[in-house]
């Protein structure tokens, strides 16, 4: 019966991380400004099309609002099953890890494909930069540098991404693969970096698995980008 609440309780948590996810950050600022976001500059509904329709403020506040529903999501459930004590139920050591995992995925899925905007919605890029965020600020600030290096050399935000993105798996198995250790042996996740206790950045295969996974994801949502990309049509960023 235990294990019965158990998954209840990773089922709830499946599909209020898709619900939120399904909160499209940039068609609800663009309804604000009386438009749908999805029918102007890329008809993409993110935050870079944002920028480019409405204003650069708009835009940046809705690539914050969505880190920080990554973040905060993760956070959330972190504290479910830190205060709750729902690891008592069932002995899986990594039971916390695969629930944060398990609302990212569902977080990012719900962003691409919002159940209340008949599944069109963005690429998911900020939410899985809130997660990253908060499993790893230090990776997340890796990531950042790529991103932004690129940018600034390419202005591009769809190259930044692509190429931004699936470096963020590199940088979580280098110190896997030299198996280096910085900090104390911890048992359990607390919070940013502590995942198990056997590498530098103190994450499993569950958090590796899932970084690919939404890794793959992001990819796949700018296969349209990578053949302009391939053909020299992808236009330069530019912000209203």
């Amino acid at each position: 019966m235990d294990i019965f609440y158990l998954i209840l309780v990773l089922l709830a948590i499946i599909i209020v991380s898709y619900l939120l996810g399904s909160l499209s950050t940039s068609l609800i600022i663009g309804k604000i400004y009386g438009i749908d976001i999805r029918k102007y500059g890329s008809h993409n509904a993110g935050g870079t099309n944002v920028g480019r329709v409405i204003s650069k403020k708009a835009g940046i506040i809705t690539i914050i609002i969505d880190i920080l529903k990554g973040f905060i999501l993760s956070l959330v459930v972190f504290l479910i099953f830190t205060y709750a004590n729902l690891s008592s139920i069932y002995t899986f050591p990594h039971l916390k890890e695969l629930a944060i995992s398990l609302s990212a995925i569902f977080l990012c899925l719900g962003h691409s494909f919002p159940i209340y905007y008949n599944f069109k919605g963005g690429k998911a890029v900020s939410c899985f930069a809130g997660y990253i965020l908060f499993i790893s600020p230090i990776i997340f600030v890796l990531g950042c540098v790529i991103f932004f290096t690129l940018f600034a050399l390419f202005k591009k935000i769809s190259l930044s991404s692509v190429i931004a993105v699936p470096s963020i798996i590199l940088l979580f198995l280098v110190p896997v693969i030299l198996d280096l250790t910085i900090l104390p042996d911890i048992d359990s996740f607390n919070g940013g970096m502590y995942f198990a206790s056997n590498s530098l950045l103190h994450l499993t295969y569950i958090s590796l698995i899932t970084i690919f996974l939404l890794a793959l994801l992001i990819v796949l949502r700018h296969l349209s980008n990578i053949k302009r990309l391939e053909r020299g049509e992808e236009p330069e960023t530019k912000f209203k």
